[in-house]
């Protein structure tokens, strides 16, 4: 159908009979509008415009000659032109991918950066699997700072296009965004669809890094490390492994000999030299090779944050500070200005805009800090965060609202550039006064109702919840298999599963350690949708023992007077916890057992044991 003058006329009859089918246009027009389509795909521009072109005018109601002459007007950067075209086909066809896709690209060509990142959601939801438009839009949502945004809206059709290259982007751009354990899956995906790029080899060894698959990912890393340019990437990555299984010696004499060709490799070698002097108690030690992993690069960024949170951990507030603030790319950082945190900013705010940022229980322990900010008495303040922070800040303490994060990016919002503050920018005001102490109020109705549950199951023995693991690299040194931590538990109790995921194999284990204790899994909570009934669960329970995770925070946002936090030596001791001492110093309400050897939890738990007795 390509060379209409060859076809005889039998032949020319049956093609334009299968293109009308096609296009719904009757006569010669259809072929035209096939040619005119498969010139435009070989960027043959102007052989596509004198085909389509009277096309529009004979079949004004076909969109086929709009999209032709839209797509040509694409391909000479014509946006305003283009986006006319579009539009005439928009009006036939309102709800073709191919439609608002070209009209998404004519909005880019145009500077409309908002209005393209509206419409191309709507052209995948609608269908489309243009790779390329994928591509457009992940990169948008990244340069405004809209990572997780992007990656809820495109997963599914990232999944579905089956585009190597494709995933592999969403997977770095969740590894901007701190969503490691995301990232994992779709680098996976990209090395399934395709094996043989440096990058999707990679990419396999950072997912397997990412899900603690230690045993799997160590040969894989040393094989690459003979095979690939980037061998920055990989050592990095093998550094890790080592740290976290617990051979730092290894580690270091990696760190020590490996020749680094980039200074961003030289760098993260030495910031995790800066966690295993910390998990070997060796602060000063830490202190250089922050400083020196930061002087190379000659930038912050992710590196800054680690030495910042070091500094806030040893209550270093003034020098964490500046440290602290570079943990956001310059260009988000743009959008939310440190100065908005200012208190000659704050104290004149009538309304204040709270970004969200981190994990759910950084945000727990962070909205404290708002009891330290210099806030007008009658402000309004607002948290951007999670749609399930909802209903668990309702008739908080606080005297703040919630606003769905999704919803704040999906649309444009009236509000001054001076209002919008990011909730960890507040951390200038930490001053080491005590614990800020509870501001969540649990559903009481919903409370009496679980500890009625709980207690008439127990018979009078203690209902102590539990959450023991993280799934996640950075939680995998703060994790206690559920039988040690059973082996603590005073005798006959009821044991509340306060866990996310599968825990079948876990909870049987502990079982078989510990047959005198009843493990409860309560299938009416389910806190990774429903953050306020996972609340109302804590509080409804005697005690509980927990790793540093979102229970940890939950129990302490609660004020809860039974909670038990188990804490790790060293690097992967949150900041909020400090440096020692029994009692919890951020929210003043749980007691903490802390390791006395980065590991080594023999110490924590036989604390714990004693303090439940």
């Amino acid at each position: 159908m390509n060379n209409q003058a060859t076809l005889g006329r039998k032949d020319r009859r049956a093609q334009q009979a299968k293109a009308a089918k096609i296009y719904g246009i009757k006569g010669p027009e259809s072929l035209d509008l096939h040619e005119a389509y498969n010139a435009l795909a070989r960027g043959e521009v102007l052989r596509a415009v004198q085909l389509a072109h009277p096309v529009t005018q004979s079949h004004p109601a076909s969109h086929h000659g709009w999209v032709v002459m839209g797509g040509a007007a694409l391909a000479q950067r014509e946006g305003k032109t283009a986006r006319a075209f579009f539009g005439e086909a928009l009006a036939l066809r309102p709800k073709d991918p191919l439609v608002l896709g070209g009209i998404a690209k004519a909005h880019v060509l145009e500077a409309q950066v908002e209005e393209a990142v509206q419409m191309i959601p709507r052209a995948f939801a609608a269908g489309s699997e243009d790779a390329g438009l994928a591509r457009l839009y992940l990169e948008l949502m990244a340069k405004l700072g809209r990572r997780l945004v992007a990656a809820d809206l495109m997963a599914d059709h990232v999944r579905r296009l089956k585009d190597a290259g494709l995933c592999l982007k969403l997977a770095d751009m969740l590894i901007d965004a701190d969503e490691p354990n995301r990232a994992a899956a779709f680098y996976h995906l990209a090395y399934d669809l395709d094996p043989r790029p440096e990058a999707h080899r990679i990419g396999r060894l950072r997912a397997l890094v990412t899900q603690c698959r230690f045993a799997e990912a160590e040969p894989v890393a040393r094989d690459l490390l003979e095979q690939v340019k980037d061998r920055d990437a990989v050592a990095g990555m093998l550094l890790l492994l080592l740290r976290v299984s617990g051979r730092s010696e290894e580690a270091e004499a990696l760190a020590e000999s490996f020749e680094f060709a980039t200074p961003e490799g030289f760098a993260h070698a030495r910031g995790v030299m800066a966690n295993i002097h910390q998990d070997r108690g060796d602060d000063a030690a830490a202190d250089a090779a922050f400083l020196e992993a930061i002087h190379v690069t000659g930038n912050g960024g992710n590196m800054a944050k680690a030495y910042g949170v070091f500094l806030l951990r040893r209550g270093q507030y003034a020098e964490a500070a500046p440290y602290y603030a570079q943990r956001f790319p310059a260009q988000q950082r743009g959008l939310v200005p440190l100065e908005n945190a200012e208190a000659g900013n704050l104290s004149g705010l009538d309304r204040v805009i709270l970004m969200g940022e981190q994990g759910i229980g950084d945000q727990l322990a962070l909205l404290t800090l708002l009891r330290l900010a210099p806030l007008k008495a009658d402000a309004r303040v607002t948290l951007v965060a999670d749609g399930r922070f909802g209903a668990l800040l309702d008739g908080n303490r606080l005297g703040i609202d919630h606003h769905d994060k999704a919803d704040f990016l999906a649309r444009p919002q009236e509000l001054a550039p001076n209002q919008l503050v990011y909730l960890g920018d507040l951390t200038r005001y930490l001053d080491g006064s005590a614990g800020q102490g509870a501001y969540l109020a649990p559903d009481a109705g919903r409370v009496a109702g679980l500890r009625e549950t709980y207690s008439a199951m127990a018979e009078g023995a203690p209902v102590i919840g539990v959450a023991w693991k993280s799934t996640s690299l950075i939680g995998h040194l703060r994790s206690v298999p559920l039988e040690r931590l059973a082996a603590a538990l005073p005798e006959g109790a009821l044991v509340v599963n306060l866990q996310y995921g599968d825990c079948a194999a876990d909870i049987a284990a502990a079982q078989a350690v510990r047959p005198d204790l009843r493990f409860v899994s309560d299938d009416t909570v389910d806190q990774m949708r429903d953050l306020a009934g996972f609340a109302a669960q804590i509080a409804a329970l005697d005690h509980v023992a927990s790793i540093d995770n979102t229970t940890a925070h939950m129990c302490g946002a609660l004020g809860h007077p039974g909670a038990h936090l188990l804490i790790p030596m060293g690097a992967d001791c949150m900041w909020y916890w400090g440096g020692e001492g029994p009692r919890d110093p951020w929210y003043g309400a749980a007691m903490l057992h802390r390791q006395a050897r980065a590991g080594d939890w023999t110490g924590p738990l036989e604390s714990l044991g004693a303090a439940l007795v």
